[in-house]
């Protein structure tokens, strides 16, 4: 006979073969959270809203899942004078990693519901992974090492800047914008997201002339600007995009991984033998909702880390963006942190990066990250390469922890971009 126990479990009984899935819900005071967790358990795993025949014993403690811890928020024990309508709850259940391996599309469909009747309002806040199940997964091929060593820079930020405008330059024109501010000496220079392949600007072309370009300046900086060409597309153009982006020079390449999917990253990072940028385009309707999808440090962070993203962009509190301080930080640590068998991804930091928020990001990040100024760069009063050149002293001030107003008062244009923008 079945025992009530049976869809539960201590997490320390569970071994290595279970992925452990946190979530927060909130249910009416008259509804048993308990329940509610057990049958999202068992719908995500073996079960459907009535019994079926094949349902075996062997079978459910094989690929059942169990809810190993559920508490209240705020933490309230007994009852109060006055009771609340609405009840938080922390719900954390192990899946057996056996039903999904190591397919991320499968992970997440288990992970975050699949119908009516078997899920549940709540958000997925944190992932953990067994060292052996994580291993399982790619991974950055290149991560920040790989990235360093690629660009011969090892004791400071990287500097990146996106093309602008965004859409609408023929290549021959994009090619004078990419060259001029090369000449300032920026390691990597990328396509805007909302330019990939189209017709008027074909990324193979743009692959040669900004290729050249790099190298002619390089010839004046001593730094030769890696191009970062955004292959995004449905997965197979994706692929035969990126492949001959590679062919024709590119050291890197560039995808928005949620609109392309996790999946079809993975694929990317797997088909190309150079650096692959996640881009975050798409991903905020993962993570806004309070009540349903996913955290954003596990939208934007361990994701695309697990996926192969070498590097990925990181929404920030201090540009346009609506994110809070603690999930922007958590989101760099899920990038950055050790993690057993899997290498670090160099958090990109963009929207309204500019000389005088570097101190801050290299004071809260360290300086595993890459800077990524689009405006500062293109807009500086001085052009371009005088935007890249107050990107880097502001960027050598904060290493060296010199205030970037003393640094300003030395150079001129970053005084100018200082004057400018302010500093915070």
């Amino acid at each position: 006979m079945p025992s009530p126990l049976d869809l539960f479990a201590l997490p320390e009984t569970l071994g290595d073969d279970h992925l452990l899935a946190t979530y927060v819900l909130e249910l009416p005071v008259d509804v048993d959270p308990l329940a509610r967790a057990t049958r999202f358990a068992v719908g995500q795993t073996t079960g459907t809203w009535l019994p079926v025949p094949g349902i075996t014993d062997e079978l459910r403690a094989r690929h059942e899942a169990r809810v190993v811890g559920i508490s209240s928020l705020p933490p309230a024990d007994t009852r109060g004078v006055a009771e609340p309508e609405r009840i938080g709850y922390v719900v954390r259940i192990a899946l057996p990693t056996i039903n999904f391996g190591p397919s991320l599309p499968m992970m997440l469909t288990t992970l975050l519901g699949n119908d009516s009747s078997t899920s549940v309002e709540a958000k997925l806040v944190d992932l953990e992974l067994p060292d052996a199940f994580a291993s399982r997964f790619r991974g950055p091929a290149f991560g920040v090492e790989g990235l360093r060593r690629l660009t011969g820079v090892t004791d400071r930020p990287l500097l990146l800047n996106m093309l602008k405008p965004c859409a609408g330059m023929p290549p021959a024109v994009a090619r004078e914008v990419f060259f001029e501010t090369a000449r300032g000496g920026i390691d990597l220079i990328k396509d805007d997201e909302l330019t990939a392949d189209p017709e008027y600007s074909p990324v193979v072309e743009r692959v040669r002339l900004f290729t050249a370009a790099a190298r002619a300046a390089a010839e004046e900086t001593g730094i030769e600007t890696i191009y970062i060409p955004n292959v995004t597309d449905r997965p197979d153009r994706m692929i035969d995009t990126a492949r001959r982006a590679v062919d024709a020079g590119a050291r890197a390449v560039m995808a928005t991984y949620a609109t392309v999917g996790y999946g079809s990253l993975e694929a990317l990072a797997e088909a190309v033998e150079v650096p692959v940028l996640g881009h975050f385009a798409g991903a905020a309707p993962y993570f806004e909702g309070p009540a349903t999808g996913m955290s954003a440090p596990l939208a934007m962070g361990l994701l695309p880390r697990l996926a192969g993203a070498d590097l990925a962009l990181v929404s920030t509190p201090y540009g346009g963006a609506s994110i809070r301080s603690l999930p922007y930080v958590r989101t760099v640590h899920q990038m950055l942190l050790p993690r057993p068998g899997i290498a670090p991804t160099m958090p990109v930091i963009g929207g309204g990066v500019h000389p005088g928020t570097v101190g801050r990001y290299v004071a809260e990040l360290g300086t595993d990250i890459v800077l990524g100024a689009g405006g500062a760069i293109q807009g500086h009063p001085g052009g371009a390469g005088a935007g890249v050149r107050a990107m880097r002293h502001a960027i050598d001030a904060a290493v060296a922890g010199t205030p970037v107003e003393d640094a300003a008062a030395v150079h001129e244009e970053l005084r100018t971009a200082i004057d400018a923008w302010g500093v915070i």
